[in-house]
């Protein structure tokens, strides 16, 4: 099965209304140019070593996003007026099964709450109708309750529990199938 992947070349523009302002949200796929805007938005998961294991709060090394983008990871990068403001990763491991994984979704403390991470969730769901995928899935884990309640909101479904998934850490699966 082959995945077009060329729909995301172009940087779709959606505006979002906020109560106070229109914000210009542009997504688009990574390249290896975006790298380091990436890193800088993974360092956002340092806000939550509180609550999260360690490990799981390291940002990503720019040398792995950059090798992860040349064998194929798709990025999706959310900019706000030019400014990185979100990214998520599309995991296409399981594209003979029809079915994508939605990782490593987070936005930025200061362009949370104002439509990004609706933009980057519509933008996967999109790209997986659009490659015939029956099923997006993703873990999280259970103190991202801004997350979950996103998640849910955008019709994903509460699958289960993983025991011990991450560093001893239960994680919970939700799933969203296609039409």
């Amino acid at each position: 099965m082959k995945l077009n992947t060329g729909a995301l070349e172009v940087v779709d523009s959606a505006p979002t209304l906020n109560s106070q302002f229109t914000l210009m949200i542009n997504i688009k796929k990574a390249t290896i140019e975006d790298v380091a805007k990436i890193a800088d938005i993974y360092k956002s998961w340092l806000n939550f070593k509180d609550v999260l294991p360690e490990k799981l709060c390291e940002p990503e090394n720019p040398e792995d996003i950059k090798r992860n983008i040349k064998n194929g990871r798709i990025y999706l990068l959310a900019e706000v007026d030019g400014e990185p403001a979100g990214v998520n990763y599309i995991d296409t491991t399981f594209k003979a099964l029809e079915c994508i994984r939605l990782g490593d979704f987070i936005v930025k403390d200061d362009h949370r709450n104002k439509g990004v991470g609706s933009a980057l969730i519509d933008k996967t769901i999109k790209y997986a109708k659009e490659n015939k995928m029956k099923k997006i899935w993703l873990w999280t884990q259970e103190e991202l309750t801004d997350a979950i309640k996103l998640y849910e909101k955008k019709s994903f479904i509460f699958e289960g529990k993983q025991k011990s998934q991450f560093c001893g850490k239960d994680a919970l699966l939700y799933g969203l199938v296609l039409e």
